[in-house]
């Protein structure tokens, strides 16, 4: 299914306005509509349609890493940057556009859970079409869940002055989204009708992740397994063409958000604009300094390696090759050295001096921290929005990193353990673990191949969240700039100013 099908829907039958202050007349007529099939294949696109706003997986959700320790902001009128620095307050822009687009979400799937149920066509169709709304509201509610903590729990379509409600705790929202993807598993089948459709491996998938956001391991483990042990899923033997056009819905893709060009609505995650990738977005020096090398170790710990701060400020920033030469050092020898780091590195992220579009040495001076984004980009200028790249929300190295993180903190390493991040490993041509290593160790290695392996794939900033580790990374590891963490109350975003406004039962989150 593509954006084709998607935005005619959207135009002709769902035109919303903010979730929790819509009008009567936004409610779809029931005495023309929910009648047959067709229709409610519109319903079901026109919800798949809500995963593609810039502010989710248009671009947003991706963008999420430019809060995180691996991230940097340069358009501050997009608010990340505030973010990051901990300025941010419950006016900021960015805030209530991820929560209306959420919520907007929410209620197009609740429409499908009001209506399908009572219509009399074939029950196969139905009942899919109920699963993809389910996994649907689950997936947005988890979002919300993440960023805000405790949010409004609405499970029908209402109106606004049925919305106003108060907050639910998290620990509720969490269990409604669980209680969602498991009816959804049930109802879902086993590969979807067409592609990008959601199957009961996807619901599977989220749902793992569910468990290990909220640290129950073992259930985490046990549906990781599941996906694991269906035979339905591998990973793409290349990583590079992973994320290219090329490497698409393939078999290490559980689920991702279909785009296409030339629609007025593609994606804007995968754009080039004045000869650099993603102008807003520099990659910090911090993450660039983390990947291991070849040998399976950090820079300073392997003889046969020399670290990247060599060739750097103290703050990360890469030296010219004139500051360089003053020194007595070569610009070629750093530039040498990214060959002797994780393969990952290079296809995420773009550094100076190597070949980019239409440049023999790209010219780094252009981004702010001197490092780009490489991953997933298209490698055309001036094509900057209305991309047709899909956002992998689900892939297969994702689950075999919760499998493996989820049994250590349950029971220890293990050689299940190990065989799961060895796999992801092996696909680079990085060495295998030490399999003598114990929990504690273990823990810290499987959170930086999880770093590794999906940065910049917006899942660095949930991770650190949920670990606890966001006050340290950012206020002790980002060496590009200085940032803030009150502990107190930005794990958490505050509710948007405009919600506490239309909604006088709603209470502001603690600390804002």
């Amino acid at each position: 299914m593509k954006k084709a099908i998607i935005t005619l829907l959207g135009a002709a039958c769902f035109s919303c306005s903010n979730y929790l202050d819509l009008q009567d007349n936004n409610t779809l007529n029931q005495d023309s509509f929910w009648q047959t099939e067709d229709h409610l294949h519109l319903a079901v696109t026109a919800a798949y349609e809500s995963l593609t706003p810039e502010e989710l997986y248009g671009r947003g959700i991706r963008d999420l890493d430019c809060i995180s320790d691996n991230g940097y902001n340069e358009w501050t009128w997009m608010n990340y940057w505030d973010i990051s620095v901990g300025q941010h307050h419950p006016a900021t822009d960015r805030i209530g556009w991820v929560w209306n687009d959420n919520y907007k979400g929410i209620r197009r799937a609740n429409e499908i859970l009001d209506n399908a149920p009572g219509m009399s066509i074939d029950a196969k169709v139905r009942d899919t079409a109920i699963g993809e709304a389910l996994f649907l509201r689950a997936l947005f509610y988890n979002n919300l869940s993440m960023l805000f903590n405790n949010v409004p729990l609405i499970l029908k379509v209402v109106s606004p002055e049925e919305a106003r409600i108060e907050k639910s705790p998290k620990e509720e929202v969490v269990a409604q989204v669980i209680d969602d993807l498991t009816r959804a598993i049930d109802m879902l089948p086993e590969k979807g009708e067409a592609v990008g459709k959601i199957n009961k491996y996807a619901a599977l998938a989220l749902r793992a992740r569910v468990y290990l956001f909220n640290e129950q391991w073992e259930n985490a483990m046990k549906d990781c397994e599941e996906v694991m042990n269906s035979g339905k899923y591998s990973l793409l033997d290349d990583y590079a063409t992973l994320f290219s056009a090329e490497g698409q819905n393939s078999i290490e893709s559980i689920f991702s958000v279909q785009f296409i060009s030339n629609m007025r609505s593609g994606e804007m995650f995968s754009g080039t604009y004045k000869k650099q990738p993603q102008s807003h977005f520099s990659v910090l020096p911090n993450l660039v300094h983390d990947y291991y090398t070849k040998n399976g170790v950090k820079a300073e710990d392997d003889p046969e390696a020399t670290p990247f701060s060599t060739w750097t400020h103290e703050n990360g920033l890469p030296k010219s090759e004139t500051e360089l030469a003053e020194e007595g050092l070569s610009i070629y020898d750093y530039w040498a050295e990214f060959t002797n780091r994780d393969p990952r590195l290079d296809v995420t992220i773009l550094r100076g001096g190597e070949p980019w579009v239409d440049q023999a040495k790209w010219d780094n001076s252009v981004k702010a921290t001197g490092y780009g984004i490489q991953k997933y980009i298209r490698k055309e200028v001036g094509l900057y929005t209305d991309g047709d790249r899909n956002f992998m929300v689900l892939r297969y190295a994702d689950v075999l990193l919760m499998y493996a993180e989820a049994k250590n903190e349950l029971s220890g390493p293990s050689g299940d353990v190990f065989n799961a991040l060895n796999q992801v490993r092996r696909r680079v041509g990085m060495p295998d673990f030490d399999g003598s290593m114990g929990q504690d160790d273990l823990r810290n290695e499987i959170r930086h191949e999880r770093r590794v392996e999906l940065a910049l794939e917006g899942l660095r900033y949930f991770d650190e969240l949920r670990w606890k580790t966001a006050k340290d990374d950012f206020e002790n590891k980002v060496i590009f700039h200085e940032r803030t963490f009150n502990e107190s109350k930005h794990y958490w975003w505050p509710i948007p100013q405009t919600e506490m406004d239309r909604n006088p039962n709603l209470s502001q989150n603690s600390g804002w």
